[in-house]
């Protein structure tokens, strides 16, 4: 999975995340629907924590808005220092390229470019900011992750966890203060699942990043320093033990 000694240090940035009476609505000719409603979510600089709930509860939604991919019909998102949830757009795409790391359940590599080339894409994506990324090297990334031997492959000469495993250094490669992921392992089987997840943490520690996952599966969730469940109008704390 990972080399042992991995060192990853990471900006030193406020990263702590704090949402408040979260509610997104969405017009039709009915009336709103209500995709989201959240009271409160805090998550401490430097931790992790897993979302849970049942479908349509806006686990999704509420990661978006954490990114800055949409804003609020009410409410407030703050990383950090930065309110999040009323930066203009150009702002938001600014913040989530020096700033976030994102994963999803589909791997979302380029076919037409190896490993290595994937991830040395999304640092020159991020090095339109001076300091995004400004010392990371593609190559040492995937050898400090385990991952050299994958460095000129092209992605369908990979397996699926290997191209998830990928997708993680690729989401990391620019050092990011925040790493959100939506249901990274629901594609992958039980022992693939296990070890993304493994590596998630680990780099997540390393950096000391903060990161959400969305989930629906209490073995991923119970790697993670807490857990919430989302549901109605509040979050509400989860033991590991369920």
């Amino acid at each position: 999975m990972t080399s042992q000694n991995t060192q990853l240090p990471g900006r030193d940035a406020g990263n702590d995340i704090d949402a408040r009476d979260l509610v997104v609505d969405h017009p039709t000719e009915a009336g709103a629907i209500r995709a989201l409603a959240c009271k409160r979510l805090e998550v401490a600089g430097g931790t992790s924590l897993a979302v849970m709930g049942p479908s349509g509860c806006g686990k999704s939604t509420l990661l978006g808005l954490l990114a800055g991919l949409a804003v609020p019909t009410q409410g407030t998102v703050r990383i950090g220092a930065e309110t999040i949830s009323q930066l203009p757009e150009r702002d938001r795409v600014r913040f989530r390229r020096q700033s976030l790391g994102m994963v999803y359940q589909a791997d979302n590599l380029l076919p037409h470019l190896t490993v290595e080339e994937n991830l040395g894409l999304q640092l020159a994506i991020c090095r339109g900011d001076a300091t995004a990324g400004s010392r990371s090297d593609p190559g040492a990334l995937l050898e400090r992750l385990g991952l050299a031997a994958l460095a000129r492959r092209f992605p369908d000469q990979l397996s699926g966890g290997q191209r998830q495993r990928v997708a993680v250094a690729r989401a990391i490669v620019h050092r990011p203060t925040v790493i959100l992921a939506d249901e990274p392992t629901g594609a992958l089987d039980g022992a693939n699942a296990r070890i993304v997840i493994k590596l998630l943490v680990e780099v997540q520690r390393a950096l000391g990043a903060t990161m959400v996952l969305v989930t629906h599966d209490p073995e991923i969730s119970g790697h993670l320093d807490r857990v919430v469940l989302l549901a109605g109008h509040e979050t509400r704390e989860r033991t590991h033990a369920g």
